[in-house]
């Protein structure tokens, strides 16, 4: 599993994305080299004579005072430059898609109840970025080889104001489409539009290397809108965008003529009334959908006693949801006294799911259950950094690393970045 929120890397001289791996219930953390934020040199947005320039965002020492230190917390007017990361979503085979954006914030609202800092501020609430920079955020994606730490730029969108929130996804195919080192991959992102009469896909594939738009029908029943505030899933061939009160709509991105196709939740867990987005984003903590064991499954975790969890898994043939485990948290941890939340459903074994549990002090613990024998396998706290609540969605990525990826490039056309002095690092094949 990944941590979702990656960090920039410390050393000046990082020219490749790095991960510390750790084995679950814990998760890996993902480095992004400091260069991956420095893409365009910021505009100018103000010639007011009370408001200071911006700190230079591609110094990272400390500038004299004078030239863009920021005044202290509370003054209203010095901008600061702020940036910072997160991976996005995994292809099946293990390559990553990591976004950084960069910005100009308030140092009032940043550094509300600590000292300014006078270089570029690395923000992890990328949420609260989001509302407290006043520019437009500079945005770029990445496709990241985990294992080897190479990085490949995706192109950027002309003019597309929703560029930072629309959820994307990554799509890998394989020679002959069975496993394999991957030989082409697509981006797309899905965003909705005319009030959800309609949806804009916009897809690139690593062979052309140029996002393409194209409108599509709303798929969903009449007056529903989709809230994809889940992370975006390969499975079968095509890219999943999940909506955890309704179901899903999925495509195959690499299609000459691309199809929404809907499927729905089970019956007895799907909700009929739209959903605001408070309400979504308190359903994500409960309900996640995901890939394990090439199958696609749909878990959920009621919030009123006796907690009860259930497991759903969906039959291709059918199109069917078929109820494959239910125990109750309350069976698992006996003193319990309040719901947990889902982080992640394993990617290999369908009867483990990682539960998520807060206690008092404002510690958290990632419990690693089997649903089949209904009992907890690992509990170990998440550690120095990890806050779930700082995720829009699942605050870890579910992730496996197959062997092939250690001598396996990115295909396509996006300019990679290539650093021969640097020693590829080895991991154990097939890690979570």
């Amino acid at each position: 599993m990944v941590y979702r929120i990656s960090t920039a890397d410390e050393s000046a001289a990082a020219r490749r994305a790095s991960v510390e791996l750790a084995p679950p219930p814990l998760a890996s953390r993902v480095s992004v080299p400091r260069h991956a934020f420095g893409l365009d040199p910021l505009r100018a947005t103000t010639a007011r004579a009370d408001l200071r320039p911006p700190v230079n965002f591609f110094s990272f020492a400390a500038p004299a005072r004078e030239q863009g230190s920021p005044q202290p917390a509370g003054s209203g007017h010095n901008l600061i430059n702020v940036f910072g990361s997160g991976v996005l979503a995994a292809s099946g085979d293990g390559l990553l898609l990591i976004g950084t954006f960069r910005n100009r914030a308030s140092a009032a609202s940043i550094f509300q109840h600590q000292v300014p800092s006078p270089a570029p501020f690395e923000v992890l609430d990328q949420a609260y970025a989001r509302s407290s920079c006043c520019d437009p955020m500079r945005l770029a994606r990445f496709v990241c080889n985990p294992v080897t730490g190479e990085l490949a730029r995706l192109p950027d969108f002309d003019g597309a104001e929703d560029a930072f929130t629309a959820p994307t996804g990554l799509l890998t195919q394989a020679n002959g489409g069975h496993g394999g080192p991957p030989r082409r991959y697509a981006a797309a992102q899905l965003s909705v539009v005319n009030k959800g009469r309609r949806f804009r896909l916009r897809r690139l594939s690593s062979e052309t290397g140029e996002w393409y738009e194209l409108l599509l029908p709303s798929p969903l029943p009449a007056g529903r809108l989709m809230h994809m505030n889940h992370e975006v899933l390969d499975f079968g061939g095509r890219l999943w965008w999940v909506d955890v009160s309704w179901g899903a709509i999925n495509v195959d991105p690499f299609s000459d003529r691309p199809e929404l196709c809907p499927v729905e939740l089970p019956a007895d867990v799907m909700i009929p009334d739209q959903q605001g987005e408070a309400e979504m984003r308190q359903l994500l903590q409960r309900r996640r959908m995901g890939v394990s064991d090439g199958r696609l499954r749909f878990v959920e975790v009621a919030k009123d006693e006796p907690f009860r969890i259930k497991s759903f898994t969906l039959d291709e043939e059918s199109g069917r949801w078929m109820l494959e485990h239910q125990v109750s948290w309350r069976t698992l941890c006996r003193e319990a006294k309040a719901s947990p939340l889902i982080a992640a459903i394993d990617p290999l074994s369908a009867d483990l799911l990682y539960l998520t549990v807060s206690v008092p002090v404002g510690k958290g613990f990632c419990a690693s259950v089997d649903m089949r024998w209904k009992r907890q396998v690992e509990s170990v706290e998440l550690g120095r950094g990890v806050n779930p609540s700082k995720c829009i969605s699942s605050f870890v990525l579910p992730c496996v690393l197959p062997s092939f990826l250690g001598s396996s490039p990115i295909p396509g056309k996006m300019n990679t970045e290539q650093n021969k002095t640097l020693a590829d690092f080895l991991v154990r094949s097939d890690i979570p």
